[in-house]
């Protein structure tokens, strides 16, 4: 397995199991077969709803806590009694059920384990800064060995200096052929953060295929010449950008497909062409509709 080095030192295996939306009821056996082909690293979240089965999965598995990179993620729903809510729905933000440590806390309890090796912030709600903050508590206290964020763009990050003295380790962003957010990534790389790919091949908060990406004929082609598929070849061309992939599956034989890209490099020729296919169209989170929780801050971002 393939390795990142964090900004504070911490080993990320760049291959890892996306654990969204994954039926609960298959997660012990699927985590089970996934630790025997070699996946090491794990991701999930509180709004996932899953961290309980994926501990469990641990246990029945006898897969040594140790032996696994966990990434957990801090989320705005789970401080409200009826989830956080924009718009017209407002109003039940009112019912707050516990703090942002106690939320952190939770994960925690629910994975039942004392430190995370890797805690974002789930997305730049209007108290993102506030969440962080929390995170670096808990980071510099040695129970949590790296933190960072999802969905952010360069101003969040920006923002994030002025909460705390750690540098996000990872930014968790939507990628693939038809949004390759190549000024984005540049942009984190330059500031020594990692860059992990979600929502590569899924629609947005369903499991429903990318077929626009599966069946691409340009990824088909360039997959027929490396006697492999189009979805190893997504992979591949992403981890040749040295970012972190979290492919979501149940399916083992898909499962064991995701891990096997380390075995063939793709040409310049091929990752030009990839890069090529870009639209950028996002499916899921969007960053750029989240300036409204942004507080007042002067930036010049991707350096423009």
């Amino acid at each position: 397995m393939k390795h990142l080095i964090l900004n504070n030192g911490v080993e990320m295996p760049q291959i890892g199991l996306g654990t969204f939306l994954i039926p609960n009821e298959k997660i012990e056996e699927i985590i089970g077969k996934a630790y025997e082909l070699g996946y090491r690293a794990f991701d999930t979240a509180w709004r996932y709803h899953n961290e309980k089965e994926i501990a469990n999965a641990f246990k029945v598995n006898g897969i040594d806590r140790r032996d696994v990179f966990i990434t957990a993620k801090v989320n705005a729903d789970a401080l409200y009694k009826y989830g956080y809510h924009n718009g017209k729905r407002r109003f039940l933000n009112i019912f707050r059920s516990r703090s942002i440590k106690e939320a952190i806390e939770e994960s925690f309890d629910n994975l039942r384990t004392d430190y995370i090796d890797l805690f974002l912030v789930h997305y730049p709600w209007p108290m993102f800064g506030e969440m962080y903050a929390e995170l670096s508590k808990l980071y510099h206290v040695g129970r949590i060995r790296a933190i960072g964020v999802s969905n952010m763009l360069p101003p969040h990050i920006q923002f994030l200096a002025k909460v705390s003295d750690a540098r996000p380790a990872i930014n968790e962003i939507e990628i693939s052929p038809l949004n390759t957010q190549k000024k984005l990534i540049q942009w984190c790389q330059e500031h020594n953060i990692h860059v992990t790919a979600m929502s590569t091949f899924s629609h947005f908060r369903s499991n429903e295929p990318r077929f626009e990406i599966i069946n691409h004929p340009k990824l088909i082609q360039i997959g027929q010449k490396y006697h492999k598929s189009s979805v190893q070849v997504v992979l591949r061309w992403m981890v040749q950008q040295d970012i972190a992939v979290i492919p979501k599956t149940w399916n083992f034989e898909h499962l064991a497909e995701n891990i096997q890209i380390l075995d063939f490099e793709l040409s310049d020729e091929d990752m030009k062409s990839i890069d090529g296919l870009d639209g950028g169209k996002f499916l899921n989170y969007n960053p750029f509709l989240s300036f409204k929780y942004l507080p007042n801050i002067q930036n010049n971002w991707f350096g423009e």
